[in-house]
């Protein structure tokens, strides 16, 4: 009983409406921004659903591929933002002046690196032992997003360093528009109407690839007719990369890209697991995964809003205000959480009808049944990746990194797979292993916060 109460009143702090409003408009608008990336996968194959089930089904396995790397470049480019957050707490405009240029060089360079392992992959897609010809119908979907790879770098660089200086509406506003464009471009080149030729999965493909390369266009434009801005962006390309602040983003971002990495791969490898069975499984598990997807990475904008915060009053010593933000974000997370799994139970039946047509009876039964063990899950996937965020504010990033492998790969696959293939439950066993990997996960990141703040705070006094 005593350890119970000095826990609860280590936890005790006075948290103002206002604080949580403030929190929340700062983390809203980046998980909106977030989304961006995930809403132009979601959007190529719900409307390739329904053009071909063989093109939706070849579209998810080439996204399980693309994800994982991309996630992994994206987490490295979250390395700028606490350290961009520090020195702007610190009023040091000299350093974030460098960490700009810095970081869209080394972003543009990582995102080059990936381009050639997904290359790579791309010319070797067989190692993931799908149906022929699911991955026939994919190969060349797969070697035009791949080019995408290189804007979404660019544009993280320039998204993750405006998110720092506390402006996370423009990058919103500006990922919303360029989804918009992915959409309508894919109405007319997936189904050839206005005269254009039906390309279907293909079209679906030159459309990702041009709105991701127009949200490049418009962060530059948007800086060079920023006044406060312009000289950012010109001196760029006038300065060599900074190298010893170079180290010190991928110092952050590497552990950080390693997480998210080990995180979302093994949800693709459940992708791959559930393909096993059959395509139709695997749309399912496609379609409850898109949906639990855009709930997680909301979370991670408030995550990221939590991380942005702490890290700015780390910079201005104003370690009092570090616990208020970690109750709020948590405040907010399981509100937002408790809203998706009402949604998720509610409308079970309804929401793969997104996706595809009512006669697809098995895919939209399987995703039903999925969307139940999502909404369970929710509340411990928010925690666990807000928790992460918190701890990037503080500069904790190889524990929590540790945890997500341990939680994941090690707990939650093998227990799925378990599940699916020896003990009768087919893709739903999969989607068990991974709630359990996730809350092993979301438990260890509180623990590991709590620990870090409790040293944190030692060291001030």
């Amino acid at each position: 009983m005593r350890k119970l109460q000095n826990l609860l009143n280590y936890w005790t702090v006075s948290v103002s409406f206002e604080e949580i409003k403030k929190t929340f408009l700062l983390a809203v608008p980046i998980g909106i921004g977030q989304l961006g990336h995930v809403l132009t996968g979601i959007a190529d194959y719900t409307m390739l659903g329904h053009h071909s089930s063989l093109e939706m089904a070849a579209t998810t396995f080439a996204t399980s591929v693309f994800f994982p790397i991309m996630i992994l470049g994206m987490g490295i480019s979250i390395g700028l933002t606490p350290i961009v957050a520090k020195a702007n707490g610190a009023k040091d405009t000299s350093k974030i002046n460098k960490l700009f240029s810095t970081g869209l060089k080394l972003n543009t360079i990582i995102g080059l690196l990936l381009l050639l392992i997904l290359l790579f992959f791309g010319e070797n897609l067989s190692i993931f032992n799908q149906d022929p010809d699911v991955i026939d119908g994919c190969a060349v979907y797969f070697a035009i997003i791949s080019i995408s790879i290189i804007p979404i770098m660019i544009s993280q660089s320039f998204k993750q360093f405006i998110d720092a200086l506390q402006d996370t509406v423009t990058p919103m506003y500006i990922s919303l528009f360029c989804n918009l464009i992915n959409i309508i471009l894919n109405f007319f080149l997936i189904f050839g109407f206005g005269g254009f030729p039906e390309l279907g999965i293909v079209g679906a493909a030159i459309s990702t690839l041009v709105s991701r390369s127009l949200m490049v266009v418009i962060f530059c434009l948007y800086f060079y007719y920023k006044t406060k801005f312009r000289s950012l962006l010109v001196n760029t390309f006038k300065t060599r990369m900074d190298f010893v602040l170079a180290k010190a983003i991928l110092g952050i971002g590497l552990p950080i890209s390693v997480y998210m990495f080990f995180e979302v791969a093994a949800f693709s490898a459940a992708t791959f697991m559930v393909g096993w069975i059959s395509k139709d499984h695997m749309s399912a598990h496609q379609i409850a995964l898109s949906l639990a997807s855009m709930s997680f990475v909301l979370a991670m904008g408030i995550g990221h809003a939590g991380s942005i915060m702490t890290a700015t009053y780390l910079g201005e010593k104003r370690l009092d205000k570090i616990k208020g933000v970690a109750i709020s974000v948590t405040i907010i997370t399981l509100s937002l959480r408790f809203v998706t799994a009402l949604i998720f139970l509610i409308f079970k039946n309804k929401l793969p009808l997104i996706f595809v047509p009512e006669i697809e009876e098995l895919i939209i039964t399987q995703a039903a049944s999925m969307l139940v063990l999502a909404a369970i899950f929710q509340f411990s996937d928010g925690l666990q990746v807000v928790f992460q965020g918190l701890l990037q504010g503080v500069g904790d990033v190889k524990v929590p990194s540790f945890i997500a492998v341990f939680s994941y790969w090690i707990i939650g696959l093998p227990l799925g797979y378990w599940y699916a293939f020896y003990n009768g439950m087919s893709a739903q066993g999969v989607w068990i292993g991974l709630a359990i990997g996730l809350t092993f996960s979301a438990v260890l990141q509180i623990l590991r916060y709590r620990y870090v703040l409790k040293q944190l705070l030692l060291v001030e006094k």
